[in-house]
């Protein structure tokens, strides 16, 4: 899906002043993949900018070839014990790319856990991320211009000015107390 959206169209996303958005909320990804479907069955404009403010705000799952420190295997164990465990040395994250059937390149990411299949993964954890830390991966990246939320769930689309709105839309979560 390309973007038709202008770069003033930010003003007109719209503002639910009924549900307070928190860190919390959005933790588990439910609130984002509800977005993400209601995008879905109504394409609109207004839809489209709840579901980019909301990803803006919240954490994603990410299929990523994970190296670490072998002293840090020590803490949790074997490193195909899918426990988690506190890293304290560095850590490299590279995010998996997949190539679409018309040789097009992007990077995956989950709105929930549950919605990437095991098998879909290709040998990769899923880590947890914020978008934010996301979008500065698709930055570096020079092979690669756009992300997929829920592939072969829901294979929402962002390319690069969709990405790009996403980051310039202001924060809408409330102050934790």
């Amino acid at each position: 899906m390309k973007a038709k959206i202008s770069n003033d169209g930010a003003a007109d996303a719209p503002k639910n002043e009924k549900f307070k958005v928190t860190a919390e909320t959005l933790r588990d990804g439910t609130v984002l993949c509800g977005l993400i479907i209601r995008f879905i069955n109504n394409r609109t404009k207004e839809n489209m900018f709840s579901l980019l403010s909301c990803l803006r705000d919240s954490n994603v799952f990410v299929p990523c070839e994970v190296n670490m420190d072998g002293r840090d295997m020590e803490i949790g164990g074997k490193g195909d014990n899918p426990v988690m465990f506190p890293v304290k040395h560095k850590i490299q994250i590279k995010p998996q790319l997949y190539r679409d059937k018309d040789g097009k390149v992007y990077m995956p990411f989950y709105s929930r856990q549950e919605n990437a299949k095991r098998s879909e993964l290709r040998g990769a954890s899923l880590v947890n991320l914020p978008y934010e830390q996301l979008v500065n991966m698709l930055a570096d990246n020079d092979e690669c211009s756009m992300f997929v939320a829920d592939p072969k769930l829901y294979n929402v689309v962002l390319d690069e000015d969709l990405v790009r709105i996403s980051m310039e839309l202001p924060s809408r979560l409330s102050p934790s107390k």
